[in-house]
């Protein structure tokens, strides 16, 4: 077995020297992380979560999180701090987990202390009213209702069953109308008292990353100030969470459908050095690597490894009863019906791996550190990583800035052997759905049908010895680069390729995509910059412009497909279009839309014909012999006899259609295409939406309390269409209760659009001209913007945006806006339960 240096300094991340802590004197720890470019996100975590609230009273918890966006006394609008981040072309969201609740914005740099100061006032100084908590109680339970053709949450209903009866995690944490059933003026005292006991500043981190301005200390200091102080209740220890006759058998349940995936339930490593190596190499895709095992075995094609860590010590009690801090590895993987026997072979992959200390561990593709700040989430999720990071700051008050950025230790031999040793002798806790009919156990709540069965241990493949071998190298000759369009660009480290289909090809671009992404992931020489990036029958690879790794993975990829990689591709094809087709209302509405506006159909399911036209970009430096050098090994097969004009538009659809639908919710999708595609349409949808966002979220979603997804957003597609989508999804209204909404809210907008003030119209005129000023300027736009233009065959009016927004006067604006309204025809997509 080879030996590999696993700290390659030229792999891991770098710590911001400019990173710093912040200790405000009433108890909230801040950390900063300065970061180029125009936009900052803040994330404000509270140390509370579901597993805090009353055992009477479950759900406590989620309606306190939803309760707080409806007004606060500094700010009693229910709407206003939506308004607020509007203001600052920004998004926000909140979050209730276990053991904490996080709340966090994306706004304008400018707009960070007006929307901190908003967001501090709403989290200490909330209004609570017994007419908000009603309200937020009625589409709480809507939400669960809709929750309820969704398998993660009856998963996670039978982990709460299964679990001790004294244990958190056996708790009802969505809540619904039945849970919070109180009278209202007990259940918004409770609410209010839930709040007052553990909204205190000593017990809230906050983080700050983006373009901090130069004054920071300052809004922090002033800010932060406010907060209320006083004493956190303390948090018993807990035992683990399933008793022995509990993890001594597996599982089976019913999904509400079909379910994709089965889950092996792991204890936590004690030894947080352990984990994020641990998980690190069980989604290694390489040879040696979980993932690339049980690929290579065709058991499954993907893993997803995600670990709760149930700590409950604080305050004096903190570092007591180390043995008592549990948590739980949950590996989830594409493979229903076979959880038994993924078991197997990962117990034995884990006493296999036990005998490699972390000096000696094989090679894999990638030689870098594992999850590079070691978070438990989905490693290009910056938001996950804010998570962690505050997560870490809350729980380690000794730590400095550069010991929270720093990669995660190795773990000694003895500790690694030890725990992976310990985890293949305990074994897995399989939970694997099944549609039988036998079920005579039910859990509380929803309803979910379960039933033990004996713990199984079919003979493993020792997936050591197990490997999937990449296909052959390409070697026919490549054509004439006469068919190919270049596009030389600015940029010093990046090879696009772009390929468009006819619409009928759809499938078979699928398909291809997923075998790309499978190989990339999968072969030792690809850089992490690689990507497939696919929509509709459009197709793009970006690979990094480096000679010899560019022809090799341009010759891998092009290479005819091996029976085991067509096996394994068609597996993970069908897995994402049962994914695809299962979809909540709303999502199955928004990915019809976007087949409708590109004229993608599924009729043809026969092999991928020749592409309509063949794009490259590529760094302006390169010379062309290197060009054509770097790309021989692409077969003649992917190319065109000659580049074709695409620039036909594909008509914008009309009229309503009907979309079946796995889940039993209504959902209805208005869509308001622009007239044209100049940039002149495209600066009036945006202002348009900047207008209507608010008073359509008002409207549905606060008076007539339709539903709990109700979203009015501006999208563009990369060919120039845009248009303005209306969207809500609703548990208990039916569709024409949704349609008169909508048609309602329509008819009303011209109003809203022309009652407006002259100075509201010059304010979202000024956003509009920063954002799009920034884009313009931003990194890596221009890429984008020059490649679009080509790859659609767009004329180049992007640089007329500025000069437009410069023109025109906020009454020239409005007048514009409002005879484009006036032209545009909806299209209306619902669901149908089928």
């Amino acid at each position: 077995m080879t030996a590999f240096t696993v700290h390659d300094p030229r792999r891991l991340p770098r710590s911001d020297a400019r990173a710093r802590l912040y200790q405000h004197e009433n108890g909230p720890r801040t950390l900063l992380l300065p970061a180029p470019g125009s936009r900052v996100t803040a994330l404000l975590q509270v140390g509370v979560g579901s597993h805090d609230e009353p055992e009477t009273r479950p759900g406590l918890a989620h309606l306190l999180e939803h309760v707080l966006f409806t007004g606060s006394e500094r700010y009693p609008d229910v709407h206003h701090f939506a308004h607020r981040i509007q203001g600052w072309n920004g998004r926000y969201n909140a979050s209730t987990l276990d053991d904490t609740m996080a709340f966090f914005f994306t706004v304008d740099a400018e707009g960070l202390a007006p929307c901190l100061a908003h967001l501090v006032d709403m989290l200490s100084r909330p209004l609570l009213t017994a007419e908000s908590v009603a309200r937020e109680r009625r589409i709480l339970d809507a939400e669960f209702r809709t929750r309820l053709a969704d398998p993660r949450l009856h998963r996670q209903a039978l982990l709460a069953r299964l679990a001790r009866p004294s244990h958190p995690l056996a708790r009802f944490t969505a809540g619904n109308a039945h849970s919070l059933s109180a009278p209202l003026a007990s259940l918004t005292g409770e609410v209010r008292a839930f709040h007052a006991c553990w909204f205190r500043a000593g017990n809230m981190t906050l983080v700050l990353q983006g373009a901090l301005p130069d004054n920071v200390d300052s809004v922090l200091a002033e800010t932060l100030s406010l907060l209320p102080s006083g004493p956190i209740p303390s948090r018993p220890a807990l035992a683990t969470a399933f008793p022995s006759d509990i993890r001594q058998q597996d599982w089976l349940w019913q999904a509400p459908q079909s379910d994709t995936s089965c889950t092996l339930l792991f204890p936590l490593p004690e030894d947080e050095r352990v984990w994020p190596w641990l998980r690190h190499w069980l989604r290694e895709p390489g040879r040696h690597g979980a993932l690339g095992s049980l690929r290579a075995t065709g058991m499954a094609s993907t893993i997803t490894v995600t670990g709760q860590r149930r700590r409950r010590n604080q305050g004096k009690n903190q570092g007591q009863n180390q043995g008592q801090n549990q948590g739980e590895c949950l590996i989830e993987l594409d493979a229903p019906g076979r959880g038994q026997e993924c078991a197997a072979a990962l117990e034995h992959w884990l006493a296999r791996m036990a005998t490699c200390g972390p000096s000696q561990w094989p090679p894999t593709m990638r030689l870098e550190s594992p999850d590079p700040e070691g978070f438990p989430g989905p490693p290009d999720s910056a938001l996950a990583r804010l998570c962690y990071l505050a997560r870490r700051l809350a729980r380690e008050p000794e730590t400095d800035a550069n010991t929270l950025l720093a990669p995660p230790t190795l773990p000694d031999d003895p500790a690694w052997h030890n725990t992976l040793r310990g985890l293949s002798d305990t074994g897995a806790m399989v939970i694997d759905h099944d549609n039988g009919r036998d079920f005579t156990r039910f859990t509380p709540w929803t309803g979910t049908p379960y039933r033990a069965i004996p713990r199984q241990r079919p003979a493993a493949t020792d997936l050591f010895q197990t490997s999937l071998a990449l296909p052959a190298t390409a070697t026919a000759a490549p054509p004439s680069l006469k068919t190919l369009i270049r596009v030389p660009l600015d940029t010093e480290d990046t090879l696009r390729l772009g390929w468009r289909w006819p619409g009928d090809q759809a499938t078979a671009v699928e398909r291809l995509s997923v075998y790309w992404r499978l190989l990339l992931e999968h072969a030792s020489f690809t850089s992490p910059k690689a990507r497939v990036h696919q929509s509709g029958t459009n197709l793009i690879l970006d690979l990094p412009a480096e000679d010899t790794a560019l022809r090799t993975t341009l010759a891998t990829l092009f290479a005819p497909m091996e029976a085991g990689w067509e096996r394994l591709t068609e597996h993970q094809h069908r897995i994402w279009r049962r994914q695809h087709d299962a979809a909540a209302p709303a999502h199955r509405l928004l990915q019809v839309l976007r087949d409708r506006l590109d004229g993608v159909t599924r009729e043809n399911q026969g092999p991928l014909s020749s592409p309509t036209s063949w794009y490259c970009a590529y760094p302006q430096a390169w010379p062309e012999t290197w060009l054509a050098t770097g790309l021989s090994p692409i077969t003649a097969r992917f190319f065109p006899d000659a580049a074709t004009d695409t620039t036909g538009a594909t008509a914008i659809p009309t009229g309503e259609q009907a979309i079946p639908c796995a889940y039993p919710d209504h959902a209805r999708l208005l869509y308001l295409p622009a007239p044209h595609r100049h940039a002149l349409d495209r600066l009036c949808w945006r202002l348009l939406q900047r207008h209507l966002a608010a008073p359509f979220y008002q409207q549905l979603r606060l008076r007539q309390q339709l539903g709990y997804w109700v979203d009015c957003r501006y999208q563009e597609e990369a060919d120039g269409r845009c248009g303005l989508l209306l969207l809500v999804q609703s548990p208990d209204h039916r569709q024409r209760v949704l349609q008169a909404a909508l048609a309602g809210f329509l008819e009303n907008a011209g109003a809203l659009l022309t009652a407006a003030s002259l100075d509201d119209w010059q304010r979202t005129i000024r956003s509009l001209r920063a954002e799009v000023d920034r884009e313009h300027s931003a990194s890596g736009y221009t890429f984008e913007q020059r490649w679009n233009q080509a790859f659609y065959q767009r004329p180049a009016e992007a640089d007329a945006e500025l000069p437009l927004l410069d023109r025109l006067t906020a009454k020239n604006w409005r007048d514009e806006v409002l005879e484009r309204y006036a032209m545009a025809r909806p299209f209306t997509l619902y669901s149908i339960a089928g």
